[in-house]
């Protein structure tokens, strides 16, 4: 089995960290100390923390777009699909959670990653509304596209906001960070939204 990449580890190693503290805690000096090895030896892979985040977005991005794309090209308004699909969105949503539950604090402190996020969430909420507009116009709803774009909106709040919420609700948990454990799944909070279209 191939030795990973030294490179590869801190990124990998930099995920847990940041899920665990959240990403405006974590410095440069906590990666290094956390991998074992010197600053040095962390500024020699990348130029800082900031560059770490960077490199994670993108990973980030990539998985949701590739995820994104899937699902549209399959999408034919089941409502079981979908929701299979949108439970792929919410994984690699959890995956990098200090990403998707501080959106707005990444997208304020990387001024690089601004337009790259907008655009995300925009594709985002366009590819939920394409879903939701199939699943409805297949339940013979009327005036779906403008049920379809509410639903939508609030599909893509409970995929970026549902852990947040879930962690205020359960502030008594001894886990901290952006990535508290999540007592009620966010696939029932999901199957709820589509639950006027579910068959028996």
């Amino acid at each position: 089995m191939a030795k990973m990449r030294t490179r590869d580890l801190i990124l990998e190693v930099a995920l847990v960290l940041l899920n665990e503290r959240g990403e405006s805690i974590v410095t440069s000096v906590d990666l290094a100390h956390e991998m074992n090895i010197s600053p040095g030896n962390l500024y020699y892979h990348f130029k800082g923390k900031e560059e770490v985040v960077e490199e994670l977005y993108a990973q980030f991005h990539a998985r949701v777009l590739v995820a994104l794309q899937e699902i549209a090209s399959q999408a034919r308004g089941d409502t079981k699909e979908t929701l299979a699909g949108l439970s792929v969105i919410s994984q690699i949503l959890q995956q990098f959670c200090f990403i998707s539950q501080d959106l707005l604090g990444i997208h304020e402190r990387y001024l690089g990653l601004r337009s790259s996020i907008q655009k995300l969430l925009s594709l985002l909420h366009q590819t939920l509304i394409g879903l939701v507009g199939l699943v409805m116009d297949k339940a013979n709803v009327t005036d779906s596209s403008s049920a379809a774009k509410l639903l939508a909106g609030n599909l893509l709040y409970t995929l970026i906001h549902f852990g947040s919420y879930d962690e205020l609700l359960n502030e008594d948990s001894d886990l901290s960070g952006p990535c508290k454990s999540i007592n009620s799944t966010i696939e029932e909070h999901l199957y709820l939204h589509f639950l006027p279209f579910i068959e028996d």
